[in-house]
């Protein structure tokens, strides 16, 4: 049997990073945040002889009124994919949790079973198969949660290994994208990080995007000690609209326009002048109409949110954890400029995988909706993980269950 010791968070903090499922959800950080919020939660040590094998947070919950389960999100972190070496995991973890007066367990591992492309069809499939053997073997149940209430197990990302500059990057995107780019910053999108002192701009947008598209999020004391846990690996990033900038954007833009019409009209009337006229105008009209709109938004201050998110820089990956936008100001495409920004942000310091996270909503990738189709616009792959693997110990828990 392997040996399971309980250390604290700053311990389990020197050996995280030395795990192929490293992720930020199984961070000594993440242990020091949940205990401040009064969570119930264990930091693990692994080890076969003096070597540490292994590592894994624990979540303690209570259910049924009565019961203690052990939750391990996108965990257990683990050396190598051994099946010898899992089993032995799981079963010493077992003994462990027992021993606690754990009456169920539930692993959610951060493993892929499954690899499809940007069109949803299978890459590779029936990957880590080990693992799931040893879990079967092992006695435990298999579920999995198309919902994603309890953890993300299906995520959008794109590798990043082979690619290097910010030419390479940009040249790796579809048309649209690099359209909505350069449309994004010549309407005078700007982005910028947000402190922990003005994290509210990020929170007001996110309560926006929760109430309109139906789902629930934490509250904001969970996202202030993000920051201040991960600190700098923890990125808020705002994109806003820079109004007295766009301001001159649209002035400029209706000028020469409008000066372009009159150098038309004073030339003579040939069909491919006409024609030019007839262009300028409808750009003109464009230019007129934003103008229009631009007034009627009524704007405080020079400084117009658009969209925020938050973007976990773990290990060898950047994870567009959460964020959203105001549904008012679509059209500036300032969540596709914010991402293109932190993709930016990977290559230059070289890390391999850019996660855009929790993908749902694939079912309406094909009538173009949902998030599946913002973020497979970037290019890469969608990665299934494995699931849960749960075990009821307690043998009233499971009449009852």
């Amino acid at each position: 049997m392997l040996n399971i010791k309980e250390v604290d968070w700053e311990t389990f903090t020197k050996s995280q990073e030395n795990f192929p499922q490293q992720n930020f959800l199984q961070t000594g950080q993440m242990a020091r945040l949940q205990a401040l919020r009064g969570r119930d939660v264990s930091c693990l040590l692994v080890f076969e002889d003096e070597t540490i094998v292994g590592q894994l947070l624990v979540q303690y919950r209570k259910i049924k009124r009565f019961f203690k389960e052990a939750l391990i999100l996108h965990g257990p972190i683990y050396s190598n994919q051994d099946q010898a070496l899992i089993s032995q995991l799981i079963a010493s973890l077992e003994s462990y949790f027992k021993k606690q007066k754990v009456a169920k367990i539930s692993y959610f591992p951060y493993v892929i079973e499954t690899i499809k492309d940007n069109q949803l069809q299978t890459v590779q499939s029936q990957l880590n198969g080990e693992l799931i053997k040893s879990f079967s073997t092992a006695g435990y149940q298999r579920a999995f949660d198309k919902e994603q209430e309890m953890i993300i197990n299906t995520q959008f990302v794109k590798p990043l290994e082979t690619i290097h500059t910010k030419e390479e990057l940009l040249e790796n995107l579809i048309p649209s994208v690099k359209r909505d780019i350069k449309k994004s910053q010549a309407m005078q999108v700007k982005i910028e990080e947000l402190n922990v002192e003005n994290l509210d701009e990020f929170y007001h947008i996110l309560q926006m995007t929760g109430e309109r598209k139906g789902f629930s999020i934490q509250e904001f004391d969970y996202f202030k000690s993000i920051k201040e846990q991960f600190k700098e690996h923890a990125k808020f990033m705002l994109a806003y609209l820079d109004c007295e900038a766009y301001q001159n954007y649209l002035n400029q833009n209706i000028s020469s326009f409008e000066t372009k019409i009159k150098e038309l009209e004073d030339r003579p009337q040939k069909k491919r002048t006409k024609g030019q006229i007839a262009d300028a105008k409808d750009q003109l009209r464009s230019y007129y109409k934003r103008q229009e709109e631009f007034d009627h938004m009524s704007i405080q201050g020079n400084k117009l949110p658009l969209s925020s998110y938050l973007f976990m820089c773990y290990g060898n990956e950047i994870v567009s954890f959460q964020g959203g936008n105001d549904e008012r100001y679509m059209n500036f495409c300032a969540a596709t400029l914010i991402h293109w920004e932190m993709l930016q942000y990977a290559i230059n310091n070289q890390y391999q995988l850019f996660n855009f996270y929790g993908t749902t909503e694939t079912e309406m990738a094909n009538a173009g909706k949902g998030n599946f189709k913002f973020k497979s616009q970037f290019g890469g792959q969608l990665d299934i993980l494995v699931g849960e693997f749960y075990k009821i110990l307690n043998p009233v828990l499971k009449i009852i269950n």
